[in-house]
């Protein structure tokens, strides 16, 4: 499949506001692993759950621009 296809339509799935994966109009390219959180690590778990966002736009970006 060409690059050009496969990269329209992208988008960032949430579930829960965290990112579960990036996906087109096929199905998703990837996934994002599980952030576990327990008791006592609230900021740990906030910290994760931002940089995960952060990684999922900056690769959305990447994948948009590839050309």
């Amino acid at each position: 499949m060409p690059l050009e296809g496969s990269m329209k339509n992208l988008e960032i799935i949430y579930v829960i506001n965290k990112p579960h994966g990036i996906r087109n109009e096929n199905g998703f390219l990837l996934f994002f692993p599980a952030i576990s959180k327990f008791p006592e690590q609230v900021k740990r778990y906030n910290k994760e759950i931002e940089e995960q966002n952060k990684l999922a736009d900056d690769l959305l970006k990447f994948l948009k621009d590839k050309k």
